[in-house]
């Protein structure tokens, strides 16, 4: 996300245009990129994806104290930092082992283990917010305008243009093959939509003939052929 961030906003410069909105795919759901678009004023509009949940079912989160408070009224204050298989950093919050053995919900709660502990992202204000943008009306509108309009290019792209793999080695051919087939899809898009020139000529026809000027036409060839004179 930073690099290429970082080439649109160069790119919407030269044509003196800011980013203020950034609709994205899921895929791009994390934690950084979250951070780093709110740092630089941009909106992000990426449906939150994984298994990132906004609330703790029966935990009631103070931001003031940094901790919650489980079902039991017991405390679990924040107590380190600590990172996950992933090398992410997040933040645990433990509860009082004594007050873990002691509580009547301890089967029900953590039957295996010794206390409870609550793990959150230290992004977790970030995804916070950008779990409720993409609950919002405008939310789930752009969520459809992106389905309409960009999921099928990519489907156009693998189906129709030999994208379904790569038969080229590195980075730099899998780039060019982008590239090019990006162009051979933008200019069929331009020859679709370009203006159509039509020519057009007019035509004087002659005037069609009255029924009167049709007989005396007649008898006047008649009246040739029989060398009479002509009268009307």
């Amino acid at each position: 996300m930073p690099r290429l961030l970082t080439g649109l906003q160069q790119r919407l410069r030269t044509h003196q245009l800011s980013l203020r909105d950034l609709l994205a795919d899921a895929g791009y759901a994390n934690g950084p990129n979250y951070a780093l678009l709110e740092a630089q004023g941009v909106t992000a509009w990426i449906p939150v994806f994984g298994h990132y949940k906004p609330e703790v079912a029966g935990f009631v989160y103070d931001q003031g104290a940094d901790q919650y408070t489980c079902p039991a009224g017991k405390p679990l204050p924040f107590q380190k930092y600590a990172t996950n298989q992933d090398g992410g950093w997040h933040k645990l919050y433990l509860a009082a082992y004594r007050d873990c053995q002691q509580c009547p919900l301890k089967a029900t709660c953590i039957p295996k283990s010794q206390c409870k502990k609550i793990a959150k992202t230290i992004y977790d204000a970030a995804y916070r917010r950008a779990w409720q943008r993409q609950q919002t009306r405008r939310g789930q509108r752009l969520r459809r305008v992106r389905q309409s309009t960009v999921e099928p290019v990519f489907g156009n792209l693998i189906h129709h243009y030999g994208l379904r793999r790569m038969n080229v080695r590195g980075l730099a051919g899998a780039h060019k093959t982008m590239l090019l087939t990006s162009v051979a899809f933008n200019l069929k898009k331009l020859l679709r939509y370009r203006h159509q020139l039509h020519q057009s000529a007019v035509i004087a026809l002659p005037r069609p003939l009255a029924a009167a000027d049709t007989r005396f036409c007649l008898r006047s060839r008649w009246a040739r052929k029989q060398n009479l004179p002509l009268r009307k």
